[in-house]
């Protein structure tokens, strides 16, 4: 497996350097980049302040992790990890020891206090809090929740951040900090095309990001339940995002961009059964009736209404929970059926986009994550040996270019980053694929999945020898695609590339799950 190889590869690298003390910052760097290649993979959620970056993560995760709001939060990092004993651990950013809290302290250490010095002075102090959670969700990758691109804020947020004794350059700074270290980006944008999405995006490009590239981001369009009700939310919001991706270079930056119907998604697996009968009760309106009198905001939320079955205090807690989108919603489920809480949950899950954008980020990262971690782990190596190398004496200075030398041969031997390269020249405009060819290069690379028969596009029941016979015949696609004269360059070149993942993959099938070849003929299996 890729990541045996590389394990291994950086155990050879430290074992290039020997025992010379002065070669210890290399050796350090090595043993770092071998612990983020056997760590969760780190995805970092990055937008504006106020974006929804904190409700995705919720949403994301099935239940209330972190706090939400507009004003009342520190901009500091949250950074949520899986970890069987929950609990909260504190980072100060004056370096003083780490504090742990009880998960039911995340609340306190997030919101500001503004009538209390002394919370004010701890609240100011804290770099990021790391928060360990047993959600089964955080086994696939970590989640970073930012504070925000922003340098310029409201003045609701500018007098928050003043009274916290921050500035918006270093919540930015912060914000910038955190996205660097991760392995992949969710770039999170609110609704909407205003002036504000425009600059969004020439934020990402100018933030230095190395991680913002079609392999390592995808998008997320926010707060869509908000064009309710003069539109359907998620064809708008679908509109609304195709048109962002159209924007001059976002098909650079992002794999896709998903509307989600933030609130809704986040709602939905929280909702109480006491909750889910004021649903039931609200369902019993004429749909007509109901919308109208939810179209009214917080006069529906607040104000005593006879006619209505369900108290004010109780029809705000829905209106907080899901929106006035999501009880129209959730009321129309009710009425076609949905008789349990967690059938609603999972109906409002997939009507919100959560599903389908949970689906995205598993897929497009998970079925990767070993290889961006790698690339990221090479990236950062050689870009730190460098800057060590000048203060190395001579020997340690030969002994690192040798530890160096040994990651990087490795990485030259991996077939899978010839398909990164290839990919990022798709992504570019470099090739000349149709849309065929296109999704063929996604499946073979491992989109859909990373098994032979999700490679190939098969059902997963699908015998070695149907397998077999599929990876020939697209091998055989390829090799005469290759020697087409009407196609050169880089798409001749992608065209190879892609010839020789099906002959892998030939071998790969002709191996057996046991890694036993079970088949005497060459593993190209030319045909």
């Amino acid at each position: 497996m890729l990541r045996e190889r590389a394990v291994a590869a950086f155990d050879q690298a430290s074992a290039a350097l020997g025992d010379d003390p002065a070669a210890e910052p290399v050796r350090a760097l090595l043993r770092e980049q071998r612990g983020r290649l056997l760590a969760t993979l780190r995805v970092a959620l990055v937008g504006r302040v106020s974006s929804g970056k904190s409700t995705l993560a919720n949403a994301l995760l099935g239940g209330h992790r972190v706090a939400t709001g507009a004003t009342e939060l520190t901009y500091n990092v949250n950074w949520l990890r899986y970890g069987d004993e929950p609990q909260i651990l504190v980072h100060f950013l004056d370096g003083r020891p780490v504090q742990r809290h009880e998960l039911a302290d995340l609340e306190r250490m997030t919101v500001s206090a503004r009538h209390d010095p002394a919370h004010q002075d701890f609240l100011s102090r804290i770099d990021y809090i790391e928060v360990h959670d047993s959600n089964p969700r955080l086994l696939d990758f970590d989640l970073i929740d930012t504070p925000g691109l922003d340098s310029h804020f409201r003045a609701d947020s500018a007098n928050t951040l003043r009274f916290l004794g921050r500035t918006g350059d270093e919540v930015r700074a912060a914000t910038v900090a955190q996205a660097s270290q991760a392995d992949a980006l969710v770039l999170v944008f609110a609704r909407g095309l205003a002036r504000g999405e425009a600059e969004l995006m020439a934020d990402f490009r100018g933030a230095a990001l190395a991680a913002v590239t079609p392999i390592t981001a995808i998008g997320a369009l926010t707060k869509v339940e908000l064009y309710w009700p003069e539109h359907d939310p998620m064809d708008e919001g679908r509109r609304v995002a195709d048109k962002l991706m159209r924007a001059a270079g976002a098909r650079r930056l992002l794999f896709d961009l998903r509307p989600i119907a933030s609130l809704v998604a986040a709602g939905a697996s929280t909702l109480t059964d006491a909750e889910f009968a004021d649903l039931t009760a609200l369902a019993r309106l004429p749909p007509g009736v109901l919308a109208e009198r939810v179209r009214l905001g917080p006069l529906f939320a607040t104000k005593e209404q006879a006619d209505l079955p369900v108290p004010a205090a109780r029809r705000q807690a829905l209106f907080s929970r899901l929106g006035g989108y999501g009880i129209v919603l959730s009321c129309g489920l009710v009425r076609d059926g949905v008789d349990r809480l967690a059938v609603l949950g999972a109906e409002l899950a997939e009507r919100s986009g959560l599903a389908a954008f949970r689906e995205l980020l598993t897929g497009h990262f998970g079925n990767r994550a070993d290889l961006i971690k790698l690339r990221r782990a090479m990236t950062v190596l050689q870009e730190q040996q460098e800057l060590m190398r000048p203060a190395l004496p001579p020997r340690a200075r030969l002994r690192a270019d040798d530890a160096a030398a040994e990651v990087t041969r490795m990485g030259f031997a991996e077939h899978a980053f010839e398909e990164l390269t290839v990919l990022q020249r798709y992504y570019d405009g470099q090739l000349e694929f149709g849309d065929g060819e296109a999704a063929e290069l996604l499946r073979i690379t491992g989109e859909h999945g990373t098994t032979p028969a999700a490679r190939l596009g098969q059902p997963a029941s699908a015998s070695a020898e149907a397998l077999r016979a599929r990876a020939r015949e697209r091998f055989a696609y390829w090799a005469a695609y290759t020697v087409d004269p009407s196609h050169g360059g880089p798409t001749r070149r992608a065209a190879q590339t892609v010839q020789r993942s099906y002959e892998l993959l030939i071998g790969e099938i002709a191996a057996g799950p046991a890694g036993q070849r079970r088949d005497p003929r060459p593993a190209a299996g030319a045909a």
